[in-house]
Parts: C-alpha cells; sequence; structure tokens
C-alpha cells in the first residue's frame, strides 16, 4: 500500500543527447500504453539507485491496482515507485497538483542521492512540468466555482457547441470524448473572456524546479502494439480486474474519475446489465487503443525526444549518463 506521498516499495537521434546538467536534469521515459517499460527499467535499476516517478494519469488512483497496472510487488522490489495509488477515485487531480507532487519528491529522490526518472504516458503531465501554466486574467476561487457550475449544467453537446463558437481551435484540438478539458477550455474562457488558444500562445514556459526533462519516446509498430493491448486486457481481467470494480463500487462514485476511465467504465456498464461478457474485451480493448493513439500523437510532436525500440540496448547507457556515473 502507498504512502500519504504516493510512494510504494522500497527505499533527435536515436541515441538521446549527452547530459551537461548533473543533477539539473529529469530524464523521462514515455510512450503508449503497453508499449512495455518494465524492462527497461529493471536494467536500469542494476546499475544505480533509480527510482521511478510515474507519470501516469491512472495510476494515481488508490485500489485501482489491476486496471491501472500499478506496479507489481515484483516491480516494486526493483526500486521505488512515486505518485501511485494515493488519490481517491472521486478526487480529480490535474496537472498543477501533479507539478508540485513532483517537485517536493524529486528533491527527496535527489536528498538521499537518488536517480529520479519519470515513467509514463501521461504527456498532459510532461508538458506541466516542461511548462508550468498560463496566467488567467480574472481567476479566483469564486470565479472558477461559478464558472463550473454553470459549464456542469450543460450537456456534453452544449459544451462543444459553446466552445466551438467562443474558442474553435480548442474545439477542433480536444477529443469528442475529452469532457474534462473540453470543460477547463470553457472555464477558462467564462473567467477571463478570453479563450485558452490565445492566451496559450501568449505564455512562457516556466520548466519545473528550472529542470530539463528530455523525453525518450519508446515506439512499437501499431500491430505489435495492439496485440499486446489485447494480451494484457484478458491478462487483467483473469487476475481479477472485475471483482476489483465491483469492490471500488462500494465505495466509490461509478462517475468519478477513477471508475470513469479505461476499462473501468466499460466494466462497471458490465456489472450494470449495459455489456454482455462477450462484448466487454472488445469494447475495452477498443478504448485502450485509441488512447494509445491519442499517445503516440501527442509524442510525434513533443520537443526534446528521441525515438527508441523498447529493447534498444543503449538506452540503459544514455539514461545513466545523464547522472554522470553517480552510485
Amino acid at each position: 500500500m502507498a504512502g500519504q506521498d504516493g510512494l510504494s516499495g522500497q527505499g533527435g537521434g536515436a541515441s538521446g543527447p549527452e547530459s551537461p546538467f548533473r543533477g539539473q536534469i529529469c530524464p523521462a521515459v514515455v510512450g503508449p500504453t503497453a508499449v512495455g517499460k518494465t524492462s527497461l527499467v529493471t536494467a536500469l535499476a542494476a546499475h544505480g539507485p533509480l527510482e521511478v516517478i510515474s507519470l501516469d494519469s491512472r495510476q494515481i488512483y488508490r485500489g485501482l491496482r489491476i486496471g491501472t497496472a500499478q506496479p507489481t510487488a515484483e516491480e516494486l522490489a526493483v526500486c521505488p515507485h512515486h505518485l501511485i495509488d494515493f488519490v481517491d477515485p472521486d478526487e480529480k487531480y490535474s496537472g498543477a497538483r501533479f507539478r508540485t507532487d513532483f517537485a517536493r519528491v524529486y528533491q527527496e529522490i535527489r536528498a538521499r542521492g537518488g536517480w529520479p526518472l519519470l515513467v509514463g504516458g501521461a504527456g498532459m503531465y510532461l508538458k506541466a512540468l516542461r511548462e508550468g501554466f498560463m496566467d488567467i486574467p480574472g481567476h479566483s476561487q469564486p470565479r472558477l466555482q461559478e464558472a463550473r457550475a454553470q459549464v456542469a449544467r450543460w450537456s456534453p453537446e452544449q459544451l462543444r457547441q459553446k466552445l466551438r463558437q467562443v474558442d474553435p481551435a480548442s474545439e477542433a484540438r480536444i477529443h469528442e470524448n475529452d469532457l474534462y478539458r473540453a470543460q477547463r477550455a470553457m472555464e477558462i474562457y467564462l473567467i477571463s473572456g478570453r479563450s485558452m488558444t490565445a492566451l496559450t500562445a501568449e505564455h512562457r514556459p516556466t520548466p519545473c524546479l528550472g529542470l530539463a526533462f528530455p523525453a525518450h519516446v519508446l515506439h512499437r509498430p501499431v500491430p505489435e502494439l495492439d496485440a499486446r493491448i489485447a494480451r494484457r486486457t484478458e491478462a487483467m481481467l483473469a487476475e481479477g480486474w472485475i471483482e476489483e470494480t465491483e469492490a471500488a463500487l462500494k465505495k466509490h462514485q461509478p462517475q468519478g474519475p477513477g471508475l470513469g476511465s479505461i476499462g473501468y467504465r466499460e466494466i462497471v456498464r458490465h456489472l450494470g446489465g449495459e455489456l454482455g461478457r462477450e462484448e466487454l474485451v472488445p469494447a475495452i480493448v477498443l478504448a485502450t487503443r485509441q488512447y494509445a493513439k491519442r499517445q503516440r500523437t501527442w509524442f510525434r510532436h513533443i520537443p526534446e525526444s528521441w525515438n527508441h525500440e523498447p529493447e534498444d540496448e543503449g538506452l540503459v547507457g544514455v539514461l545513466r549518463g545523464y547522472w554522470g556515473g553517480e552510485s
């Protein structure tokens, strides 16, 4: 079980850049869900005091171990993992909160001589670390609450229509199923009277703790990744994913951020009689593949990134270089 800080466990080119930073950097290993990052973490941990900081928007949720692919006991024995299993599934978790939590954990790891490594697929969290957040004119807690209450009264169709009128670029960019980001864009307009697109264009990046965040992106051929997603879905269900969801439903809202995420929402529909057992696996696999496609698109366009196959033997050496042979 994770502690209050979300800690579980104990204690360009293909090759990537050489690092002159020596402690002013936090490398990231990123990629779509199911691409296969575990073997890399295991290999790197054999060379020094590695500590993983999860860059995952779902592994944060407490009690949702199977369906979010939280690290297993064996993986936790290899090295500590932070920012997992520490947020209530009914609670919203933002990029701003992630940035704050990351800063605390990163400094704790460096203070004890550890090697901090971001690992995951949440591109928005990486962006939050690299760029920070734009100023929103007129922002205050009362105005935010008022805007959220107004947006909450709209149906998804009404929300998309209103967003299209005031911020067509955001409406076109935000996926039709991404209700949270559509709501956020509309809230920004209601608070400031300006579109999120315009405010973003004026924003100047402010990296968290002044760090550099080079990203090493893992890729697999799409058919291979799709097959891995299907196998992993079957394995998760065999491990007890449905039972895990049933237990969570006794304590948490089915429409909450945790149980409303990929896989859990399909299981909730199954338990409610909307999806038959034979329809469940295809529904989860389809939703996960669509998510992986969005992740691939996101990471294809990020700056300061290098592409690798998961079995790239040289990547361990590249990552070790960031810490300058510390041990």
